[in-house]
């Protein structure tokens, strides 16, 4: 069980370890306890050109900020999370650099990819699936990659 700002923080750890870039840079996060509003989590996985790969993640918890447990996370949240995220794609990720994703604890993810594996539209939109988790008492995640999620 995971708060959002716990899954925030376990893609952005997921994310300094991802490929060879030389500087990986947090633009944006939210803090969910504050309410802020736009993508929850903002990195750019970039070369010394400042070149690479912008990602943006919405990001839902199935634990409240105060640590009780929400109603539905799988089925209300990960909805509400695919349509913010979809009205937030403001370019085609299949000719630019722009990954777009849902973060969600893990056994929620793997539960919610069964929702969206026969998607066509999402699909065509490169729609990511993270997976939030704590190992060796620290927070990480699993990357699904479309071509693992889509069939």
């Amino acid at each position: 069980m995971l708060t959002e700002n716990e899954v925030i923080q376990g893609v952005e750890n997921f994310l300094r370890h991802k490929g060879i870039t030389s500087r990986k840079r947090v633009m944006s996060k939210a803090d969910a306890v504050k309410k802020e509003h736009g993508v929850d989590l903002v990195v750019k996985l970039e070369n010394e050109n400042k070149n690479g790969n912008w990602y943006f993640i919405e990001a839902k918890g199935n634990l409240k900020a105060d640590g009780s447990k929400m109603k539905s996370s799988c089925n209300t949240n990960f909805r509400w999370a695919l349509s913010q995220i979809i009205l937030r794609i403001n370019v085609d990720p299949r000719k630019y650099n722009y990954n777009y994703g849902i973060a969600l604890p893990k056994s929620d993810a793997e539960r919610c990819k069964k929702l969206i594996e026969k998607n066509w539209a999402l699909k065509h939109l490169k729609i990511r699936l993270y997976g939030a988790f704590y190992k060796d008492g620290q927070l990480t995640a699993k990357e699904y990659l479309p071509k693992n999620i889509y069939s």
